[in-house]
């Protein structure tokens, strides 16, 4: 398997630190989102099963 990284590859596009920052800013959102809707989904079985009350 070839790797993606590397540069010689034909049409390789290498992106500027900015892209790579915005790279890193979206997968912090996208994994801040599905952690938050993990608790959010375990909180409400919680919920539904009575233990709050």
């Amino acid at each position: 398997m070839s790797d993606p990284y590397n540069s010689e590859i034909d049409g390789y596009y290498t992106p500027s630190t900015e892209e790579l920052s915005a790279r890193k800013k979206r997968n912090v959102a996208i994994a801040v989102c599905l952690f938050g809707f993990v608790v959010f989904v375990f909180l409400l079985m919680l919920y539904k099963l009575g233990v709050f009350g």
